[in-house]
């Protein structure tokens, strides 16, 4: 993956971090779950559409980048 997403999103690094952790769902912030997930997919990460298997994906992918 890239940390562009760090840059691009910066201001947002503490829930997404906290979502990562497990602290909080991303999905709570419906605005922030779609600019993630659309950075995601426009990268090339494929998506399943299953909600839940999704979500998972992208909390890896968030992972390998704001840690």
């Amino acid at each position: 993956m890239t940390t562009h997403i760090t840059h691009k999103l910066s201001t947002h690094l503490p829930d997404l971090r906290e979502a990562v952790n497990g602290s909080s769902d991303l999905r709570k912030n419906r605005k922030l779950f779609k600019k993630v997930y659309k950075y995601y997919k426009d990268l090339g990460v494929n998506f399943s559409g299953d909600d839940a298997l999704d979500y998972d994906t992208l909390l890896d992918c968030l992972y390998e980048d704001v840690f």
